[in-house]
């Protein structure tokens, strides 16, 4: 049985009545003095190392001396009970604030003197184990300074995490307690990335629980161009209670296994050669853990203590922030986000909101993966989808290669890095690029979803298509070398689709030059026209087909709903 840190068990004591009792009482409970410290602290609080925690923690140091918070009780700070039996604690009893100084020794001390006056427990004063469903909120100085920076430096931003927490608490706290794991864990996912899916730290962490690469795919975590399910709520925080429960099969501490999800089991493992049977408070005290791992612990319980009862310590209970209720549905290609937010029948800020995993907004290509849609949106999601063409799927835009052009050329005129480019045309060889070529261009990091990636002229020299008028009225253009569907649509205010609808389906990848093409809706009058929509049409089709948005068409047509059928009468305004 893994030997459990010494400072964190339930302390009952197995004397007997008797002499021995007499003489080691009077000596700890009186005599204590000699060896009485605060644990874990130093002279004075140290500031958090710089970088990490990741994202939005603060690298500010928390001041020395630290007013107390109102306190119901003073005197020394209590333990958190043990839960019964049969019951999963959900909230252990949070211990009052510190008060200015302790008054005599804590268990803690207590121990510890036991163990350096006997050298170790040989008598089996203290019980060897703690319970795993429970994560101890002790008080001490050194977790005080933390909740008065909280208070004090970081309040509003504090404020903006407990009320991210209510987003994914739910669902956190119920794997929790499937895997049997202390609810207060939920506090090291506060103090990671502030309950931020988003996260990235300087260290190159991300997500809920900050997983660097490498552990995250020891822990069965898909990181790629396309997908990255550090991002995914569900996903990640399966992996961090694996995680988390290997640490504690190792350490049989919550303390030390939070301080080696911190700092590395590595650095936890030195720690504990040079100090056997050491606690966190030990390690930390010795400085055998680095300065941030040293303050990760406390953080932890601080924001716990916090977040217990917000009041207590002048914060608001926060609102509480409800994830949409949604269902899975398959998506069998590269589809981007405001494509499946038009066959969901919702917006884009929802289907990121239920989808962070894909950093690129839009699936994988060749590959069919499991999205989030909200609940209702299912039902006829494979019908819609299957209406729109397979090269519409994509927002994205077309380059032409001509002579010159290199990969870091192309990415400079688009703003997407050389890496995007090789992975949006199959890991393409920079040093095999053909003139004529035509490329894919994925949408730069950053850039609204619900615009298509803006595409500039492929070369700074190439000529705008003429147009010449047609008898009947429209316009026509003849294709030139280096010209995409893209860039004369944007010359001409015009749409891709409406571009191909206009000309024959035309395919954007087999554009020749001498082509000519026909310009849709070019020097026609203005004013409404009525369309009859057709088997297979959808709200997003039409949209696209007449180069308005789907929410326009709702508007002038005063519909309830997205939902359209065969043989309805639409106007469209031009």
């Amino acid at each position: 049985m893994t030997k459990l840190s010494f400072a964190e068990r339930p302390h009952t004591r197995l004397f007997g009545p008797g002499p021995v009792l007499a003489a080691l009482g009077a000596f700890f409970f009186s005599g204590c003095a000699l060896v009485q410290r605060v644990v874990g602290t130093d002279p004075s609080p140290e500031p958090p190392a710089s970088g990490v925690p990741a994202v939005e923690m603060p690298a500010e140091s928390p001041p020395e001396t630290t007013p107390v918070p109102p306190s119901d009780a003073g005197g020394e700070p209590a333990e958190a009970p043990l839960p019964d039996d049969d019951l999963m604690p959900e909230d252990p009893r949070v211990p009052e604030p510190a008060g200015e100084a302790f008054d005599g020794p804590t268990p803690e001390e207590i121990d510890r003197a036991l163990r350096e006056t006997l050298g170790g427990d040989p008598m089996g004063l203290v019980h060897d184990g703690e319970d795993p469903r429970v994560f101890r909120l002790e008080m001490n100085e050194r977790v005080q300074s933390w909740i008065h920076y909280f208070q004090s430096q970081l309040q509003e931003r504090f404020q903006v995490y407990l009320a991210r927490k209510t987003r994914y608490e739910p669902m956190i706290r119920r794997k929790l307690r499937e895997a049997g794991l202390p609810q207060d864990l939920i506090y090291l996912s506060v103090i990671e990335s502030g309950m931020n899916p988003n996260a990235y730290s300087r260290a190159h962490a991300v997500g809920l629980w900050q997983f660097i690469s490498g552990t995250g795919r020891q822990y069965g975590l898909e990181i790629s161009y396309w997908l990255d399910e550090r991002r995914d709520p569900e996903r990640a925080t399966d992996a961090a209670i694996a995680h988390l429960k290997d640490l504690y099969e190792e350490f049989g501490s919550w303390y030390l296994a939070a301080a080696a999800y911190n700092g590395g089991p590595n650095r936890v493992r030195r720690g504990l050669r040079t100090v056997p049977d050491g606690t966190f408070w030990d390690l930390s005290e010795r400085r055998l853990l680095r300065r941030e791992t040293r303050d990760y612990v406390p953080k932890i319980i601080a924001a716990a203590m916090i977040g217990h009862d917000p009041e207590r310590y002048g914060f608001e209970y926060p609102e509480r922030e409800m994830l949409p209720e949604y269902e899975t549905v398959r998506v069998p290609d590269a589809t981007s986000f405001d494509v499946l937010s038009e066959v969901a029948g919702t917006d884009e800020e929802t289907i990121d909101l239920l989808n962070p995993q894909f950093p690129r907004s839009v699936t994988p290509p060749r590959r069919e993966v499991e999205i989030r849609v909200p609940a209702g949106g299912a039902a006829q999601f494979a019908v819609r989808y299957a209406a729109v063409p397979a090269d519409e799927r994509v927002t994205w835009t077309f380059h032409t290669v001509q002579n010159g052009h290199t990969l870091g050329w192309i990415g400079q005129q688009y703003g997407v890095s050389v890496a995007a480019l090789q992975a949006a045309n199959g890991n393409l060889n920079p040093r095999r690029l053909q003139i004529g070529q035509q490329l894919v261009i994925p949408r730069a990091g950053g850039t609204s979803a619900s615009r298509t990636a803006s595409a500039p002229s492929p070369a700074p020299a190439a000529p705008r298509p003429a147009a010449r008028t047609n008898a009947d009225g429209t316009r026509a253009v003849t294709v030139q070398r280096g010209q995409t569907l893209d860039v004369i649509g944007q010359q001409y205010g015009v749409s891709v689709a409406a571009l191909r609808v206009a000309n024959g389906n035309v395919n954007p990848r087999r554009l020749q030059i001498g082509q000519r093409l026909v310009i849709p809706g070019a020097d026609r009058p203005s004013g409404p026209m009525t369309v009859v929509v057709r088997e297979g049409d959808s709200l997003w089709l039409i949209a696209r087909r007449y180069s308005v948005s789907t929410r326009q068409i709702i508007e002038w047509n005063r519909l309830s709903s997205s939902l359209i059928h065969p043989g309805d009468r639409l106007e469209i305004r031009r």
